[in-house]
């Protein structure tokens, strides 16, 4: 690392320190190898007074328990209908997950805590479709989880919600860190993927404005692939709901967590709630205005 690295990251800290940030990663990102150098990005923004949320996926692990237990899964992503074979499923394979989460929070010195913040009720029917124990969040317990970040803890949220009888549901990911993201008023939301950042049409977006996005995402699949269009939804859902800031970016990268957060580059995708907030070069035009800035904080 050079010292002018140092510096463009300290020029980020005094408007990151002790905001919110929603990271969630997917159940494929977990158990790849470089999700130890993702924690360990964690631990560099928790050292920066940084408060972490962490939200995992978990498709790619109830897939492999399906397959392994020859148990037909009736959906995988927590969108569709989830009979109670899979329910089980779900509960394994996040569970599983949770756990090595937390224990690579210890091994970087990190406290976490599962905690059951996220209140679900069924999805229920949908054009006659019982959705079965598909949960949709109803509520977040945001004091709990303020409790655990004054605390310098880090919540670890799976993709399951439970009803005020104690009921589990499985619910999609994306949709929890978008309702946690807007219950926190967190800052930034990071979706941590297994691509490089939201393709439209094969070509990968490196920055775009809401309203660009919310046009795609109203059309037919937007022109995105399968697998990420719930990535750009939610990114959208996010910014009208008060996200600044919402980053897809690939988890198999090494340092791209703090690439994507500390640069003006990035290494995925950005998706920002004004034109205000676009990131750009500064431009000799520009000088006079940071001169006055300078001279109003003195």
């Amino acid at each position: 690392m050079k010292l002018t690295d140092l510096r463009g990251i300290l020029q980020y800290i005094p408007q990151f320190r002790e905001k919110t940030f929603i990271i969630a990663v997917d159940g494929v990102i977990i158990t790849d190898e470089n999700f130890a150098n993702i924690l360990l990005d964690v631990a560099v923004l928790r050292s920066l007074s940084i408060r972490v949320v962490l939200v995992h996926g978990a498709s790619a692990q109830i897939k492999a328990l399906a397959e392994k237990q020859s148990v037909q899964a009736s959906n995988l992503d927590g969108t569709g209908v989830t009979d109670a074979p899979t329910l089980e499923l779900a509960m394994d394979a996040a569970n599983r997950l949770t756990h090595e989460i937390l224990e690579g929070l210890s091994a970087n010195d990190l406290r976490g805590a599962c905690p059951n913040a996220i209140t679900a009720h069924p999805l229920g029917i949908i054009q006659g479709v019982d959705h079965l124990f598909t949960g949709k969040v109803e509520r977040v317990d945001t004091e709990l989880l303020q409790t655990l970040l004054n605390q310098g803890i880090v919540p670890v949220l799976p993709p399951l919600g439970f009803d005020g009888d104690g009921k589990t549901y499985r619910a999609n990911s994306d949709s929890i860190a978008l309702a946690v993201a807007d219950a926190l008023k967190a800052i930034k939301l990071i979706f941590i993927t297994a691509h490089d950042g939201l393709r439209h049409n094969d070509q990968i977006i490196r920055q775009m404005l809401l309203g660009d996005l919310q046009k795609l995402v109203q059309t037919a699949g937007g022109g995105f692939a399968p697998d990420m269009f719930s990535k750009a939804q939610h990114a959208a859902a996010a910014c009208a709901v008060g996200v600044q800031r919402v980053h897809v970016i690939n988890g198999r990268e090494d340092e791209g967590l703090l690439a994507e957060v500390f640069s003006n580059e990035g290494i995925g995708t950005l998706i920002y709630a004004n034109e205000y907030e676009q990131i750009r070069p500064a431009k000799k035009k520009d000088i006079r205005a940071s001169q006055m800035l300078s001279k109003k904080r003195m």
